[in-house]
């Protein structure tokens, strides 16, 4: 609980600013995002021209920052080296008026970039349970040098801050395990298929980028992008004679390997979670054409859920343009004539049309995880 004499101490001249920040970045969950708005927010209502945010990183002991006004590297620090160091490890604010005559200073940085440091207030990032996971770093104020008023703003951000980068990194952390999850639980029904780890993530992140390029907004596209490997999960219910079979099925074996889209659906349905129903829609449909020549049901056009229709183009070029034990990979020209030529009639033309628009990103892609 903030003292009420806090905000009496300075009038309200800046609690509006400081109320709306608040509110701002308590809606925000990406760790990026998180620090660009306690940066500007911090830059305001403190009066200077710099705000830095250094986090701490427990694996490699240094202290590290991709937010950092005016500086577009990332700064990377030994945890017990420089001011902001020596703020980390002591959990000590500093105000400095003149930092080249401090040690603790690296000039370094100024010399590389031209920028004249006046002055520094840094402030230990310290959570409610009082665990220090960084530091804020205000320089240069605008009008005179840092006073203790401007400590008593700094603190009152720096415990949010601190907590917000603590959520968000958790909710990053939480994140990266859903993915992991996700895709290992995915490659357990190719792994028998000779199909590789690269081919989920490669046709997740095509499906990602189509699904943009159509207007859908980040929220829906990054689910489309978990849900979209496990397309195929339901090969864990075929049998191996035919999953495996290295000649041409018969026709009989054809119409059992089409029942993976049905198991596929009958293990994902009815889940709370909306990444399990995207992906039991994707598990049913994605073998659906736009002309209704598809399987297991025949439906046509909007009858196949968006999402569906967006990964059997995503799956098939990659499919297409990949080396398989049973066939070389195409050429990726001759790959998106291929795309082409079923547009209307196996594809999605929409789909199709964003698919060529966004080629740059999804060759991109293919390049990164081949």
């Amino acid at each position: 609980m903030i003292d009420p004499k806090f905000y009496s101490d300075f009038g309200d001249r800046k609690i509006p600013d400081l109320i709306d920040g608040f509110l701002e970045i308590g809606e925000l969950r990406s760790i990026d995002d998180v620090l660009v708005k306690i940066a500007d927010i911090t830059a305001k209502i403190v009066e200077c021209d710099r705000v830095s945010i250094f986090i701490y990183d427990k694996k490699k002991e240094t202290l590290w920052t991709k937010i950092a006004h005016g500086v577009a590297d990332k700064i990377e620090v030994p945890k017990d080296k420089g001011i902001v160091g020596w703020v980390f490890l002591n959990s000590r604010e500093l105000i400095i008026s003149d930092p080249y005559s401090d040690p603790r200073f690296n000039k370094e940085i100024d010399k590389a970039t031209g920028y004249v440091t006046k002055n520094i207030l840094a402030f230990p990032l310290k959570t409610y349970s009082g665990r220090t996971v960084g530091v804020l770093e205000c320089i240069n104020k605008l009008d005179g040098n840092f006073v203790e008023d401007d400590v008593k703003f700094v603190k009152i951000l720096s415990v949010y801050a601190a907590n917000s980068i603590e959520n968000a990194l958790l909710y990053d952390e939480i994140k990266r395990t859903q993915d992991e999850i996700v895709f290992r639980l995915s490659l357990a029904a190719e792994f028998r298929d000779e199909t590789t780890y690269n081919h989920l993530i490669r046709m997740a992140n095509y499906s990602y980028v189509i699904a943009k390029e159509m207007g859908f907004d980040e929220v829906w596209c990054e689910k489309l992008r978990l849900a979209a490997p496990m397309h195929d999960i339901g090969k864990l219910g075929i049998k191996d004679q035919i999953l495996l079979k290295p000649a041409k099925l018969t026709d009989e074996e054809f119409e059992e390997m089409k029942k993976h889209t049905v198991f596929g659906y009958e293990i994902l349905k009815d889940s709370d979670i909306e990444v399990l129903r995207m992906a039991s829609n994707i598990a049913i449909a994605h073998h659906e054409k736009y002309d209704g020549s598809g399987y297991p049901y025949g439906l046509k056009g909007e009858q196949i859920p968006i999402e569906a229709r967006i990964v059997a183009v995503a799956d098939v070029f990659d499919a297409l343009t990949s080396e398989r034990p049973y066939k070389k990979a195409f050429p990726v020209e001759q790959a998106v004539k291929m795309i082409e030529d079923e547009s209307g009639k196996h594809f999605d033309p929409n789909v199709v049309q964003a698919f060529k628009n966004v080629i740059h990103k999804i060759l991109a892609i293919k390049k990164q995880y081949e």
